[in-house]
């Protein structure tokens, strides 16, 4: 597809990309707020919510690369989705104890 089709294209997706991210945001929003006092309460984050709000950020970070021309990779559409996240604090922890689980099965295995 030629670069001008590509950008008039643009157009209905973007509006399309706003009332998606106007809706996501008014969940977002509540969960936040639910989040703040689930915190203020128990003293730790819910791992749900946390990943849930990621997933919004990630998925607003590919929208705009999209809506800004950086990129011709549609958000939903053939290119980055809803499931393609940034890492959370959640995922980083997790990969920190498999990586210690694997450092210290090599460390016995030696």
């Amino acid at each position: 597809m030629g670069e001008r089709i590509e950008a008039l294209l643009r157009i209905p997706l973007g509006i399309l990309y706003a009332i998606i991210l106007y809706a996501l945001n008014l969940v977002v929003g509540i969960v936040v707020f639910i989040q703040f006092f689930y915190t203020l309460i128990l003293g730790r984050r819910h791992r749900g919510m946390a990943r849930f709000a990621n997933q919004y950020a990630s998925f607003m970070y590919h929208v705009n690369r999209y809506s800004n021309f950086a990129t011709n990779e549609k958000p939903l559409f053939g290119g980055p989705g809803w499931e393609e996240i940034l890492p959370c604090d959640f995922d980083k922890e997790d990969r920190r104890r498999k990586y210690q689980e694997i450092r210290d099965s090599f460390d016995d295995a030696f």
